[in-house]
């Protein structure tokens, strides 16, 4: 085990999501919760990891926006800062382990 020189922060959708993404009738339902874990730097912490999080909560709203429904035409109008602390859970934490064996590989998407 080794800890990993970033502070890690973890998404999870709150009921506006929920019902946003129930909301169309041509779509799965939305019954399996999920949550999505971002790596950010290490110099932010549990007291400022939001000082990061609002320079990009837009790319990370539409991502979990795109991961439901991918036509943007489908999203939310609005998508400020306040809309989005509504809608999802933001936990940090700021010590982060990897258990796995080998090295870290990074996709590119």
């Amino acid at each position: 085990m080794k800890p990993i020189n970033r502070t890690s922060i973890t998404i999870t959708p709150k009921q506006p999501y929920i019902d946003w993404a129930n909301s169309f009738d041509d779509a799965e339902k939305y019954d399996t919760p999920h949550a999505t874990t971002i790596l950010i730097p290490d110099k932010y912490d549990e007291f400022n990891y939001e000082t990061y999080l609002k320079k990009i909560y837009k790319i990370v709203f539409e991502e979990e926006l795109e991961s439901w429904m991918v036509d943007p035409n489908d999203w939310p109008k609005k998508r400020t800062y306040k809309i989005f602390k509504e809608w999802f859970e933001v936990i940090c934490s700021d010590m982060t382990w990897d258990y796995g064996a080998g090295d870290i590989k990074h996709d590119e998407f």
